[in-house]
């Protein structure tokens, strides 16, 4: 997944080739890649593993070393399931060494069954085996498929590929299988690219750590798996970099470094053109570049207000309005996630949860919330429910298609503009001098305080999953873990409520 980022693959070669004080700045920033996603990631491969012990006992066996030959003499043996396994080689330039999660006889298929993953006899080769890989996502991205496929053509080059087909096996329990044929052409185009990037890097070694410049990434989105953000973001801060202006893509980027622009602040006196941006793109970058180039100079947070009208159709205060924000769980043992607190505050500040660990206490919450919201709107006529971004919308629709319940009512809300997405209000009518447009930014123009100690949402996942451990074993500390992910909630009720005030201030 990395490869496809250049930036991973320069400093990666490089560091291979001892590019002069590489490797000290590297492990100056060095972040071990650690994340829910690949902690949930490996505890689902590690339950799979149990399951199959439990089902097949030893017939299912990891080598005793990371050498290849060391799986070769498994295979030999005729082991069933190969856990962990190593596979070097294959049919590129360069030699290529991975671990498929399992490797399974060619007599034999893979199945999910009351007691879980289990492999049964069939038809087919003995002597050959296939790959296979588990991987927690629902569905069987291509470059998963692509990792597997450098592991059936490794097999191919060694004569032990099975004629049955590979895979994946995945979070929602379902296996998707591929033709072997089919999986290493789509690789093999990907695979070249790669290849030429390592090569190009290796033909043109760098001499110093300046000629390796700019040590950036241009492709953020691979960040939560590399080793280096750490760099990337410090190098960003101390070259005024491009990716530092909110809302510009690597498109931009790419057409502004064309005619000269490098930094925030040029991009911030920049009145020309470029070939691929209109006139109304570089005006709307341009002034989002000045008001942050504002901010890094002065430390003042300045706004300017884009457009009236959302502002002025904002509704009126109503004294049934809450401001409900909703903390989901990604990595619940059932697929789609569990919706674990629903927290709001009324016009006047109050605050209302519910909380729920199961699917049961979900549904029960969001039917405890939409007999509120109900209820408030035969109250309080006109009554709304302000939020920010479009998380809770999209939650409240898919409780309704899951559970049954209230899926006219929820059609209902969103139909006739009871819920408000605050966001899209700030998005159409403000610029602000912050690098994102998260709530957290904007508290710095209401002047609002948080008290909890959780900071971001992906913190509040953190401390879900830490409270669901300590159920098991500390009860005082699972409900004080409880008590923080709530006060966090909490905050961003009462922080949507302050953000509401501020912006019927500015109409």
């Amino acid at each position: 997944m990395r490869s496809k980022c250049s930036h991973c693959t320069r400093l990666s070669v490089s560091r291979e080739l001892e590019t002069p004080g590489l490797k000290e700045l590297l492990d100056e920033f060095y972040k071990k890649p650690e994340s829910l996603a690949i902690r949930f990631g490996i505890k689902f491969e590690t339950a799979l593993e149990t399951e199959l012990k439990a089902n097949l006992g030893d017939l299912d066996l990891a080598p005793e070393s990371r050498e290849l030959q060391a799986t070769i003499d498994l295979m030999n043996k005729g082991i069933p399931v190969i856990y962990q396994g190593v596979l070097k080689g294959g049919s590129a330039s360069m030699a290529f060494s991975g671990r498929p999660d399992f490797l399974l006889r060619g007599d034999y298929r893979f199945e999910f069954g009351e007691s879980g993953l289990t492999a049964v006899q069939s038809s087919g080769d003995p002597s050959r085996y296939s790959a296979w890989d588990a991987k927690l996502s629902a569905t069987p991205k291509p470059e998963y498929q692509n990792q597997v496929a450098l592991y059936v053509d490794v097999l191919k080059e060694l004569g032990l590929e099975a004629e049955g087909e590979h895979g994946l096996i995945l979070g929602s329990r379902t296996i998707a299988s591929f033709n072997a044929d089919t999986l290493i052409s789509q690789m093999l185009p990907v695979r070249n690219e790669y290849l030429t990037q390592c090569e190009r890097v290796m033909v043109n070694s760098a001499a110093s750590l300046a000629e390796l410049s700019p040590l950036i990434c241009e492709a953020s989105r691979y960040c939560d798996i590399c080793e280096y953000p750490l760099l990337c973001q410090d190098t960003r801060e101390k070259t005024n970099h491009l990716q530092l202006v909110a809302g510009i893509t690597s498109a931009n980027i790419e057409s502004l470094q064309g005619v000269g622009v490098r930094t925030v602040r040029e991009l911030a006196g920049f009145e020309g053109l470029t070939e691929k941006l209109s006139e109304e793109q570089i005006f709307k970058l341009s002034r989002q570049a000045r008001l942050q180039q504002h901010t890094y100079d002065t430390g003042e947070h300045v706004f300017e207000v884009l457009d009236k009208a959302p502002l002025v159709l904002l509704p009126e205060p109503n004294e049934g309005n809450i401001f409900f924000d909703l903390e989901g769980f990604t990595f619940f043992d059932e697929p789609g996630g569990l919706e674990y607190l629903w927290g709001w505050s009324d016009a006047q500040g109050k605050f209302d949860y519910v909380w729920a660990d199961s699917r049961v206490e979900e549904a029960k919450a969001f039917e405890f919330f939409m007999l509120d919201a109900l209820d408030r709107q035969s109250k309080f006529p006109g009554a709304k429910i302000y939020h920010y971004a479009n998380y809770e919308q999209t939650a409240l629709k898919k409780l309704a298609q899951r559970t049954g319940l209230f899926r006219e009512e929820v059609a209902m809300l969103l139909e006739t503009g009871v819920l408000v997405d605050l966001y899209k209000t700030v998005k159409s009518s403000l610029v602000i001098s912050q690098e994102s447009y998260s709530i957290k930014k904007l508290e710095n123009y209401y002047s609002f305080e948080r008290s909890s100690s959780v900071k971001e949402a992906m913190g509040s996942m953190e401390y879900y999953d830490q409270y669901l451990l300590a159920l098991e074993q500390d009860q005082s500390e699972a409900e004080m873990l409880k008590r923080q992910v709530i006060a966090y909630n909490q905050d961003d009720c009462a922080s949507t409520l302050a953000l509401y005030k501020w912006l019927v201030t500015l109409s």
